[in-house]
C-alpha cells in the first residue's frame, strides 16, 4: 500500500460496516456485519444506498480511513478490522461495478433490506473505492465509537473538543499506523 494521503494530524474517518435486516443486535446481525466488513475489505470498495450520498460526499481521495465492524460486542462485533485510504470519490454504481464485484454485490444484496434484487434495477445506488489493508488481528473499537442509526462515515478530528468520540483519535491514529506499517 502506497504511503499517501493526508498527514497524521488530519481527520480519520471510521467506516461503519453494519447490516439493516435485523431490528436489534443478535447473532444474525453480527454475522451480517462481519460478512459485509470482510466483503468490503476484500473488494476494496463499498456499495451504498443513495441516501448516504451526503455523508459519502464528505470523503475525498486520499482521506485516511479505518473499517469498523458493527454488531454486538459479545458476538464478535465492535472492532476495528482494517485501515487505509479512500481511493476514489463516491460515484454512481453501475451494472459493470456490480458484475465485476459480484461477491460484494451478493453480500450487500443479502444484508441490505432494500437493495436491488438484480443489477438491472440499480437506480441511484453508489460505490466508493478504498485502498485497505486488513489488520493482522482485529482491535476492539473504543467505547466512544458507537454509531447511531444512519451513521456510515464518522469523522474523528485531532484536538477536537466538540465531539465526545474524538477522544479516541490518538488510539485510532495508532491503529491506523500499525496496520499500514505491518
Amino acid at each position: 500500500m502506497a504511503q499517501r494521503g493526508k498527514d497524521t494530524s488530519d481527520i480519520i474517518w471510521v467506516i461503519v460496516n453494519s447490516e439493516d435486516t435485523q431490528g436489534k443486535a443478535n447473532a444474525t446481525n453480527a454475522q451480517g456485519c462481519r460478512e459485509l466488513c470482510e466483503a468490503r475489505v476484500d473488494a476494496q470498495a463499498d456499495m451504498l444506498y443513495e441516501q448516504l450520498s451526503g455523508q459519502a460526499n464528505e470523503l475525498s481521495e486520499g482521506d485516511r480511513i479505518v473499517m469498523h465492524q458493527g454488531g454486538a460486542k459479545m458476538l464478535g462485533g465492535q472492532r476495528l478490522f482494517a485501515a487505509g485510504y479512500v481511493r476514489s470519490n463516491v460515484q454512481p454504481l453501475t451494472p459493470v461495478h456490480a458484475h465485476s464485484l459480484s461477491i460484494l454485490w451478493e453480500v450487500t444484496r443479502r444484508w441490505y433490506r432494500n437493495w436491488p434484487v438484480i443489477e438491472a434495477d440499480i437506480s441511484g445506488e453508489l460505490i466508493i473505492f478504498y485502498d485497505l489493508k486488513k489488520a493482522k488481528s482485529a482491535f476492539p473499537s473504543p467505547a466512544v465509537i458507537r454509531p447511531r442509526p444512519g451513521d456510515k462515515f464518522i469523522p474523528l478530528h485531532p484536538d477536537c473538543k466538540t465531539h465526545r468520540r474524538c477522544v479516541a483519535y490518538d488510539q485510532l491514529n495508532d491503529f491506523w499506523h500499525g496496520v499500514i506499517q505491518q
